[in-house]
């Protein structure tokens, strides 16, 4: 295959037995190809021709990568409820060890996460959205987001993909948002979970100030390195006493530097770390707590310390009605469902679900290895499961909004 040519295409919607082998060709071009946050052209140009291959509208964001696609139903009433889903479409700077036939192409970067999976999901969903709205049983619209840098160190300049895609206003007027992620477990399965389902970001950077002296003669200064080691210590009193213990939470200090030479005591000592936490209160209890003990140990030992936060993109927080309604739809569609569990890494899905309420579910993959890791390889068998879900969801989803609207 040569350029971002599509292999099959058609203005036909192929049944389920052939759409699965489809998205999982596609699968395999994506996997093959992966391309770094705010970078991912190509992947950006190959989905735009699967879509219009479909007969799919694709709208006008301006977004430099990443795409926002739309099924309209109900007669293209402008009055009708709009719902979205997600996929993401990044990859990451990892030299790809699976062994796989259709491993990356791209040397140091791979699909290290599975996002070639989530894209895919939202791919087959639209084309049978498409099929639904052909057929006049769609009763509002659904935006697609095929969202650019979901891996991507967030700045001020440059925010995380979620947030680049709402900053242009094309989802403004979306009611609920549904995404999907692969995971471990059986393959096909609905993971569904209400309330938190990924940990918020937030970062710490620490400036301990003593004061440097001779090794030989300490108590002429103020050790910042004993300073850092009890501080350090004392920490882990927050997500081990501080924080409700039901509540999944982790704090982890990651880096430390102090000093240059094995015979003088330096005068200040750094570290950084990050803290997890699945639920919204404890973010703020985490700071305030933390920086307590900072400063408070830094002071008994005569030092001072200087303390950065930075608090990251929020925690996924599913909506109780939306995980109820979701789990509904899967089992109405035949489709294996189970509990999802919490999980620690960040994902920016969370500023969609600041917008307006939905539901953030991981669909099985069997057993994927680490996420993040060189190993990782999810199986592609259970693409055809999230994008019926993903299907069966928006359009009922739809049914009961417009439903509540003729209430109301």
């Amino acid at each position: 295959m040569k350029g971002n040519a599509v292999s099959t295409p058609t203005t036909e919607t192929p049944d389920l037995h052939t759409l699965d082998a489809l998205l999982q060709e596609h699968y395999r071009w994506f996997h093959r190809h992966p391309e770094p946050s705010y970078e991912e052209f190509e992947t950006t140009a190959r989905i735009r021709g699967i879509l219009e291959d479909h007969g799919i509208e694709i709208l006008d964001s301006g977004l430099a990568t990443g795409l926002v696609a739309i099924v309209r139903g109900a007669s293209n009433d402008a009055s009708a409820p709009v719902v979205a889903i997600r996929g993401d479409i990044d990859g990451l700077p990892i030299v790809e060890n699976t062994g796989l036939d259709y491993a990356s192409e791209n040397p140091g970067l791979m699909h290290g996460c599975g996002h070639d999976f989530n894209l895919s999901v939202a791919l087959g969903a639209a084309v049978l959205l498409k099929r639904r709205a052909d057929a006049g049983d769609l009763a509002g619209d659904v935006k697609i987001i095929f969202q650019p840098a979901e891996e991507g160190r967030a700045t001020a300049e440059r925010p995380t993909g979620a947030v680049q895609v709402l900053n242009t206003g094309v989802l403004d007027d979306v009611r609920a948002f549904f995404g999907t992620h692969d995971g471990p477990g059986e393959v096909g399965s609905i993971r569904i979970r209400e309330g938190g389902v990924s940990g918020a970001v937030d970062k710490f950077q620490v400036t301990i100030h003593g004061k440097g002296s001779h090794a030989a003669e300490p108590d002429g200064g103020v050790d910042p390195i004993v300073v850092l080691t009890n501080v350090v210590q004392a920490l882990q009193s927050v997500v081990g006493r501080s924080l409700d213990p039901a509540h999944p939470r982790v704090l982890s200090v990651t880096h430390i530097e102090a000093g240059s030479s094995w015979n003088v005591i330096p005068q200040d000592a750094f570290f950084e770390g990050t803290v997890r936490v699945t639920e919204p209160e404890d973010r703020v209890i985490a700071k305030d707590r933390a920086v307590a003990i900072i400063e408070n140990v830094a002071a008994a030992y005569g030092a001072s310390a200087d303390i950065e936060w930075f608090f990251g993109s929020p925690s996924v927080v599913n909506d109780p009605h939306w995980a109820d309604f979701g789990r509904r739809v899967a089992l109405d569609n035949g489709l294996d469902v189970a509990v999802d569990r919490p999980q620690l890494s960040g994902e920016d899905f969370s500023y969609y679900l600041d917008r307006a309420p939905g539901l953030f579910v991981h669909i099985g993959a069997g057993d994927t290895g680490a996420a993040h890791g060189p190993t990782f390889r999810p199986d592609p068998a259970g693409i055809i499961a999230g994008a019926r879900f993903l299907d069966a969801l928006a359009a009922d989803a739809l049914d009961a909004l417009a439903a509540t609207d003729q209430i109301a």
